[in-house]
C-alpha cells in the first residue's frame, strides 16, 4: 500500500465476533514485531470491563490499548480490517471497519488519530470502506489509495 498511514490491511468475508475481529486486526502488527500477543488481550480485557469506548462512529472502531500493554514499535502503527459482515458489539453499534492503533506514547497517539481522521474524511473514504462487501472491491479500493 503506497499510503504510509497503514502498516497492514486485510479483508474478511467471514462473520466473526468482536473478540476475533480484534485479534485478526492485531495479527499483522504482531507478526511484524510491532506489538506483543498481550496487546490484543489488553484491548479485549478493557472492552469487557469498559465496553467498546473506541467505536468512534457507526460502523467504525479504533481499538487500542496503552503503550505499556504490548506496543513494541517506537513508531505508531495502524492495521486496517474491513469486514463484509457487521461485527456485533452487544448494546453498541455494529462495526464493519476496524483499525487497530498501536502508539508508542501519548503524543504519537494523538497525532496518529488526527492523521487518521483527516485521511478517512478525504474523498469519503470512511463511507467507501464501510460499504465494501467483497475482496475484489477491497483490493480495488486499496489499489486506488
Amino acid at each position: 500500500m503506497e499510503n504510509a498511514l497503514f502498516t497492514a490491511h486485510q479483508f474478511t468475508a467471514q462473520k466473526i465476533d468482536w473478540r476475533s475481529a480484534v485479534k485478526l486486526a492485531c495479527q499483522p502488527l504482531e507478526a511484524q514485531g510491532d506489538i506483543s500477543a498481550h496487546y490484543a488481550q489488553a484491548i479485549i480485557r478493557a472492552t469487557e470491563q469498559n465496553g467498546p469506548w473506541y467505536i468512534l462512529s457507526p460502523e467504525f472502531a479504533l481499538p487500542h490499548a496503552r503503550p505499556e500493554e504490548g506496543v513494541l514499535s517506537q513508531q505508531s502503527r495502524l492495521s486496517l480490517l474491513c469486514c463484509a459482515e457487521s461485527v456485533v458489539f452487544p448494546d453498541h453499534p455494529d462495526v464493519r471497519l476496524i483499525i487497530v492503533l498501536a502508539a508508542a506514547n501519548g503524543e504519537q497517539h494523538i497525532q496518529t488519530i488526527q492523521r487518521l481522521v483527516c485521511w478517512l474524511d478525504e474523498e469519503n473514504r470512511l463511507a467507501n470502506l464501510t460499504a465494501i462487501t467483497s475482496q475484489q472491491q477491497f483490493t480495488s479500493m486499496i489499489a486506488s489509495l
